[in-house]
């Protein structure tokens, strides 16, 4: 049985004290620690203090000075904090030595989101992809851990218990990440062999994408007539995507997809981790980001969001960006989003504000896009026709006795499917 090495977020702790390090004392600084605050909400920590240190860069050993530490310690015996919350990525050293010194549990902001990520993860897909998340972000861990299971009387050159211990348990974590990978591997050709079968039916995706807590569940839901999609404020809800079958009114069907929410410096194990579930984007005929209109900082979070899609391999997709929640934003402020981004779209997933233009842009990006054919057919063929009516324009001419002349336009594996079809008879 593998080693109990994890390092979970203990659920003693409720009250925390959030800290950070910058250069800069300013608003994008504090904006970071905002966050993580959210972050912390969605499993349920009491934020008590958010303090943000001005350095260069971390100190090595304790990642605050020692100063602040001393501050720190006398702060948080004072108000029964029980965990510190770094807003970066620590390296085992520093968090050993600022639990020793602080005498109480440190985490950062990794932990945090991977411990939001097992909360929400549902499917056997998601639960492995959050495993090797944790254990790979746990391995470089164990030296530091080790020290504490070493044999204090043995001496340089000697293997106490404590160092075989974690050979063991280093050995065990790359069996089992070794595992993993082969378990994930055999789901992504299942999803491909599914990939396949969905670009064979001819239907256009488009992907749902943007900062978590966007609304696009929301959207997917208002979009699809759906009531099981879980609608849900706190972060990360969807890690699975979720693809459905979307009516536009004018007849044509496409296949829209939510995934898993984009945040500011998402873990790299993380990214590694849900690859096979974010790579559903690469497969997207079109890419809606969606933005809440709401934040102050959205700007931050769409460049954060182009920088997660840069990262999975997005460069060469149409990206439609589209400002949600606009029913809570007052019209002086939406005034001023419009002029800096004219070709954005605007709309209420809630209330379906300007779903009506989101309809319009989106089928006439696929006009746009869609290959065209005009066929002669017999009018006792035009059923064919009909047969793909979810997936393409029509226009008849020339409906004179017994032939018809159609105007066709959509994906070119559809058309090629009509057009053969008819021919096969002649």
């Amino acid at each position: 049985m593998l080693c109990k090495v994890l390092k979970e977020v203990e659920k003693t702790i409720k009250r925390v004290v959030l800290v950070a390090v910058s250069p800069r004392l300013d608003d994008k600084a504090f904006d970071s620690l905002n966050e993580l605050e959210n972050l912390c909400q969605t499993i349920d920590f009491e934020v008590v203090e958010k303090i943000v240190q001005r350095r260069d860069k971390p100190d090595p050993a304790t990642y605050l000075g020692f100063g602040k530490l001393e501050k720190l310690k006398v702060f948080c015996k004072e108000n029964n904090v029980d965990a510190l919350v770094f807003n970066d990525e620590i390296s085992p050293i520093q968090q050993r030595n600022t639990e020793e010194f602080l005498e109480l549990e440190v985490l950062d902001r990794t932990q945090v989101i991977l411990e939001i990520f097992s909360q929400h993860a549902t499917t056997h897909e998601g639960k492995l992809q959050v495993e090797m998340a944790k254990l790979t972000y746990e391995l470089p861990r164990l030296r530091g851990k080790g020290l504490y299971l070493s044999n204090p009387g043995a001496g340089i050159g000697t293997r106490g218990p404590g160092e075989k211990l974690l050979e063991l348990d280093k050995r065990k974590i790359k069996e089992r990440i070794s595992s993993l990978k082969k378990e994930l591997l055999k789901i992504k050709k299942e999803r491909e062999n599914i990939r396949k079968t969905r670009l064979e039916s001819g239907y256009r995706l488009v992907s749902i994408v943007g900062y978590t807590n966007a609304g696009k569940s929301t959207l997917l839901k208002k979009l699809s007539d759906e009531k099981s999609i879980l609608v849900s404020e706190k972060l990360f809800s969807t890690l699975s995507p979720k693809v459905r079958r979307v009516k536009f009114p004018n007849g044509r069907a496409y296949l829209f997809s939510d995934t898993v929410g984009f945040i500011d410096k998402l873990p790299h194990t993380l990214i590694e981790a849900f690859h096979s579930t974010l790579e559903e984007v690469l497969y997207a005929d079109l890419i809606l980001l969606l933005v809440d209109a709401s934040d102050g900082y959205f700007n931050d979070k769409i460049k954060a969001s182009y920088n997660v899609l840069s990262e999975i391999g997005v460069t060469d997709k149409e990206i439609m960006l589209v400002f949600n929640k606009i029913d809570i934003v007052p019209e002086s402020r939406l005034e001023i989003i419009r002029y800096e981004y004219p070709k954005a779209i605007f709309i209420s997933a809630k209330n379906g504000i300007g779903l009506d233009v989101l309809y319009s842009r989106i089928s006439g990006y696929f006009q746009f896009v869609d290959s065209h054919i005009r066929l002669r057919l017999r009018q006792s063929e035009f059923g064919k026709v009909l047969r793909y009516a979810e997936l393409i324009n029509y226009d008849t001419l020339n409906a004179n006795g017994e032939f018809i002349d159609v105007d066709l336009s959509g994906p070119i594996e559809v058309l090629e499917k009509i057009k053969s079809s008819i021919s096969a008879e002649k």
